[in-house]
């Protein structure tokens, strides 16, 4: 009898110790997950120009044209501002977007609508105004558009965290003035004075006008 109670609590004794062993190895596997799903979601080197450039392909496609990572509006986490360029029959033109981390992925949280433009030739860039404290993106189409009998200048400055895109457009014509249009929505004195200077480097005379021109070719 007492050798069959023993027998019982020797079992009894195995099976916790069995038990105990089992939550012992559930929760090593488990931390050891959590570790490398960590160490997975942190070994992205967003220092790294081509590294950031590749992320974003990953998320739109080899569309992609640029990707910067910086601080474009209010939020902490991981942000890459972008651009895309789209040419076909139908339509053409370009777009900014913002890539943010979400978890483990790049997600999509702002873009443009297609605005007139080539990132072919380009300056695009970031670019920090004391006015703001985050970082905007510039660009300039450059000379792209140009050509011996006149043409146009594209130039945008992409507000993220208030979801602006301040334009700025230059117009040369044969037999008449430089012209700069300067969009409604820029609120800010630095951003207009920005632009102003920006072109009269290039062209002292040019001259500002209210509304936008449009060239036929």
């Amino acid at each position: 009898m007492k050798f069959i109670q023993l027998l019982r609590k020797g079992q009894k004794l195995l099976s916790s110790k069995n038990i105990s062993i089992l939550i012992f190895f559930s929760l090593l596997f488990f931390s050891c997950s959590k570790n490398k799903s960590d160490v997975d979601n942190n070994a992205i080197d967003y220092e790294n120009p081509e590294v950031v450039l590749q992320q974003a392909k990953n998320v739109l496609g080899n569309e992609v044209k640029f990707a910067y990572k910086g601080k474009f509006d209010q939020d902490t986490t991981i942000e890459i501002a972008t651009g895309t360029e789209i040419q076909s029959p139908k339509q053409w033109g370009i777009k900014f977007l913002l890539l943010k981390r979400d978890g483990d992925q790049l997600k999509v949280t702002y873009q443009t609508s297609l605005l007139s433009g080539s990132f072919k030739q380009c300056l695009v860039q970031k670019i920090k105004f004391p006015v703001f404290d985050y970082e905007l993106i510039y660009y300039n189409s450059q000379d792209y558009f140009l050509g011996s009998g006149g043409g146009e200048v594209y130039s945008y400055l992409v507000n993220y965290n208030e979801g602006k895109t301040y334009f700025a457009h230059l117009i040369t014509q044969p037999g008449s003035n430089v012209s700069l249009y300067l969009s409604s929505n820029i609120d800010f004195p630095e951003v207009k004075n920005f632009f102003i200077s920006i072109f009269k480097r290039d062209y002292p005379s040019v001259q500002i006008v209210s509304k936008d021109i449009e060239l036929k070719y």
